[in-house]
């Protein structure tokens, strides 16, 4: 049996069994980062992006082909957290793109949908490097391109990039040195894979195609990766919620939330946890959480309603904003008390919790944004991770939005110091760029796993320190490593030395360290303050 065509139906089944089988393999994907350190994964943050796209997909079902892919478009970007969130977006913008006008789809307008998707992920993409979801997601739809012209089954089509994306994916180290120091193929690739098996899968499953029967017509592939998942959701309502507790464990909390619903999703620290799952029961996953600590951003979402969610928040914002607007306002992503109160005293207007461990979608820094009262808005991104998903709130919201690519919070602190509130965007970001590369900035945590990077053999649970965007050094406590970066930070031209500790820092071991950096470093002014941030011991700055 051929399948020559798919419809709007179809689109948004093969998504939705796309992102099943990403959720069922997140973790694997998750452990391919680079960076053995507590960071937003890679296969969390494109779960949670595809999450957002099916939303959307399924208030257009029974639409025409092009209109659900345009769904489909905007929920990604909406929802598109982290890098890989924001160029799996972006693959499905240009994908819709293609798709315009179309009321269904036939093999050559997917595999040249999918052209259009990479075509389009890498002009998203400032610099694009080779040996990444960029590179594979090219290649596969080459290769779906090629079979199109040979065979009209989209089946066959599909597999035939997937095909190619595995031995695309094999490459990845060889074009990539730093995946290849580290031993790990790129998990982006990866993550696009599997979801793409998933949609195939899914596809099969519905119109009663054995994939068997190809196998023989299509180029290898690793048969032990593929199994076939249920793609069928029971459950109506898409329940949200983030505790805030002490000593939590995210795997009890799991145990506890499976008997029920599916989808879920548990992400977070001992502290701070993020619950996503679907129930037809909401009221007990709320009760079930209350045993862990206070809940707040509660969202219960009838996975059925037309509303989109983000619309009623911005009216109410809307209500709220009732104070004397400004010309400029600030947005900063941020977590940790004390952190988060230093940007607010230094002029920030709404801090959005996340960082390392949980990226804040587009739509969360789109909605801090229309909060602000005020004309236009300077955005934060304080992470590497999350500068791409704050480039597309300047398209999508209403205000002028500059953002000032901050890759810490250190240089956020230190780019403060030039902010107008009555000041021009553009003027202001400027000037708060050239300030921030004035500041070298460093960071302490812990190694998550075993790994090999800049020439160091990291263990599980190693403490290392980061000097920019590159592991410098290891060592056996977190003083020590912090000793060791200001080693290499600290010059004839530097004066002032700033750390936040972190929440398992007490106050004690904190003021015996700047003792010590006073000591070491006499012709320097030191601070030290509480920025109680999880995961990471100190973040430092050398201006």
């Amino acid at each position: 049996m051929s399948l020559v065509y798919i419809n709007g139906n179809d689109l948004v089944r093969i998504i939705k069994a796309g992102c099943i089988k990403l959720e069922h393999n997140r973790d694997s994907v998750d452990l391919l980062n680079v960076f053995p350190v507590p960071d937003g994964d890679t296969g969390t943050n494109m779960y949670l992006t595809l999450l957002s796209a099916v939303k959307e997909g399924e208030k257009n079902l029974n639409q025409p082909v092009s209109k659900v892919a345009r769904a489909i478009s905007m929920g990604s970007l909406m929802g598109a957290r982290g890098n890989s969130g924001v160029i799996l977006s972006q693959i499905f913008r240009g994908f819709a793109r293609t798709l315009e006008g179309k009321e269904t789809a036939n093999a050559m307008d997917i595999a040249l949908a999918l052209k259009s998707g990479a075509q389009t992920a890498y002009e998203a993409v400032m610099k694009p490097v080779e040996g990444t979801i960029l590179t594979v997601i090219r290649e596969i739809a080459s290769a779906c391109e090629t079979e199109a012209r040979k065979d009209s089954d989209i089946v066959a089509t599909l597999l035939a990039g997937i095909a190619t994306g595995y031995t695309t994916l094999e490459r990845t180290p060889s074009l990539l040195p730093i995946l290849k120091e580290a031993g790990v193929v790129d998990a982006g690739g990866q993550g696009l894979i599997y979801f793409l098996e998933g949609a195939v899968e899914g596809l099969a499953q519905e119109k009663e195609i054995e994939l068997g029967d190809y196998r023989d017509k299509i180029a290898p592939i690793v048969k032990d990766k593929v199994t076939r998942q249920d793609i069928k959701l029971e459950f109506q309502y898409c329940t949200e919620v983030l505790i805030k507790g002490m000593e939590m464990n995210t795997e009890d909390i799991k145990d506890h939330l499976r008997p029920l619903g599916d989808s879920m999703l548990v992400v977070g620290d001992d502290e701070l946890v993020k619950v996503h799952i679907h129930s037809n029961h909401p009221g007990k996953v709320l009760e079930t959480c209350l045993q862990w600590g206070q809940l707040s951003d509660i969202k219960i979402n009838n996975m059925l309603e037309e509303v989109h969610e983000h619309i009623n928040n911005w009216e109410n914002a809307e209500l709220t904003n009732t104070s004397k607007s400004k010309k400029l306002g600030l947005v900063a992503v941020g977590i940790g008390e004390g952190i988060n109160e230093v940007l607010k005293s230094l002029g920030v207007d709404i801090v959005v919790e996340g960082g390392q461990t949980m990226n804040p979608s587009t739509e969360d820094l789109l909605n801090a944004c229309n909060q602000v009262n005020a004309e236009s808005v300077i955005i934060f991104p304080n992470n590497s991770n999350i500068i791409m998903a704050a480039q597309q709130v300047v398209e999508l919201c209403d205000k002028q939005v500059v953002v000032v690519p901050t890759r810490s919070i250190m240089q956020a602190i230190t780019a403060l110091i030039t902010y107008d509130p009555e000041g021009e965007s553009e003027e202001i970001a400027a000037a708060m760029i050239e300030e921030m590369q004035q500041v070298k900035y460093a960071e302490v945590t812990h190694a998550v796993r075993d790994s090999s990077i800049n020439g160091l053999t990291i263990k599980d649970g190693d403490i290392i320190g980061i000097l920019g965007d590159e592991i410098k050094v290891t060592s056996s406590s977190p003083e020590d490593a912090l000793l060791k970066l200001l080693e290499l930070m600290v010059d004839d031209d530097s004066s002032l030395i700033t750390f936040f500790f972190g929440d398992e820092i007490n106050e004690d071991e904190a003021s015996q360290v700047n003792d010590t950096i006073v000591e070491r470093y006499s012709d320097c002014d030191v601070e030290y303050h509480f920025g109680g941030q999880p995961h990471y011991s100190y973040l430092i700055s050398v201006e």
